[in-house]
């Protein structure tokens, strides 16, 4: 998992042959940076800030450098899916870049971000934010392919029009 694949608060990888891969025996020894449904990813360096959760499509996955992973303790105060919408918010990310900016490179380091002050509201309430803002977020991703997937259609039809492969009298 690199940190150009966390986007809009989730993880979306290239093609399968443009992800990195390493061979099983180097991943033996790399068992601890495995991922796990609602571990949370975090840029710690470059474009810091971005943050995703893995669900289980990533499960087993390996982490690069320039990430954090937060991975929340069984008995936890708060849902994965608060403190990804948490740490996306305006407030977390401004606070990020404020102890970020001025540098070549910005860094975070895992002991500035332990100092990052989260707002825990009771359990229920964390549902129900966390649950509207990811259907938000489904909802982004959804227009953003939509999108993607109209430029990828006008670009070959206008390529098929003006080569002529297409007639454009019906």
């Amino acid at each position: 998992m690199l940190p150009r694949d966390l986007q809009g608060q989730r993880i979306l990888t290239e093609e399968a042959t443009a992800v990195p891969a390493i061979s099983p025996d180097r991943a033996r020894t790399l068992v601890k940076y495995e991922l796990a449904e609602g571990d949370i990813l975090l840029t710690r360096t470059g474009t810091v800030g971005r943050c995703a959760l893995v669900t289980g499509e990533h499960a087993g996955w390996l982490f690069h450098p320039n990430l954090v992973r937060l991975r929340l303790p069984e008995a936890r105060r708060v849902s994965a899916t608060y403190l990804i919408a948490y740490l996306s918010a305006t407030t977390a990310q401004d606070w990020v870049t404020a102890r970020t900016a001025g540098s070549v490179i910005p860094s975070l380091s895992l002991r500035t971000l332990g100092e990052l002050p989260v707002l825990v509201p009771p359990t229920e309430e964390q549902k129900s934010i966390g649950a509207t803002l990811a259907a938000l977020d489904a909802k982004i991703q959804a227009h953003t392919e939509i999108a993607r997937v109209t430029r990828d259609y006008r670009s070959l039809l206008a390529d098929a029009l003006m080569t002529g492969v297409l007639p454009t009298e019906p």
